[in-house]
């Protein structure tokens, strides 16, 4: 009779589930995919024009941080009377490293390729006022984690528009705009 307890008693305590005793060894990524708006102010590095627009983000997580990030930004609105003829509106995307190092906050640095349409002013003798190029950036920023899903993006970005013909200098150079972005982003997890 004890021997018939005992053996079960002894099968049901071994086929308990242990409990692990040590923390995990790694810790799966936070975010998977997470997209997210809001605005932008850049100035155009065309004199001293600076302009509003809407932004949008994607990005995607894949291992230890690093991922890819999508961007759209734009230039159109504000900047008064010289800046009306002036907007930029550029897509990019490339791979981006989050530092999932502290609580609330999640750093972040980007390099970006992509493709712009810039619309400048233009002297009367001359229908040269929009070009296109294959674009570069570099940026950096923050998001600020306000709920589980939801989180506050802060980011600079810093572009490359090369070989701009200026109808003002008659030069070929790269223009250089930049500006920071300011937002909300959901996070997918």
């Amino acid at each position: 009779m004890y021997s018939k307890s005992f053996a079960l008693l002894a099968v049901l305590a071994l086929s308990m589930p242990g409990l692990a005793q040590v923390r995990p060894a790694a810790e799966g990524a936070r975010s998977t995919f997470a997209i997210g708006g809001g605005i932008d102010y850049w100035r155009g590095d065309w004199g001293e024009i600076a302009r509003f627009g809407p932004s949008a983000w994607s990005t995607a997580d894949y291992w230890h941080g690093l991922g890819v990030i999508s961007e759209a930004h734009t230039m159109i609105a504000g900047g008064g009377p010289v800046a009306a003829r002036y907007k930029y509106f550029v897509g990019e995307g490339g791979p981006v490293y989050n530092f999932y190092h502290f609580p609330f906050l999640t750093p972040y640095v980007k390099a970006e390729a992509g493709f712009a349409g810039l619309s400048f002013p233009h002297k009367a003798t001359s229908t040269y006022a929009h070009d296109t190029r294959i674009t570069w950036a570099l940026g950096a920023g923050c998001d600020l984690r306000v709920s589980r899903r939801v989180s506050t993006r802060i980011d600079y970005t810093y572009d490359g528009f090369p070989d701009f013909y200026s109808p003002i200098s008659g030069l070929h150079h790269t223009l250089n705009p930049s500006g920071v972005s300011v937002g909300a982003t959901y996070h997918f997890r």
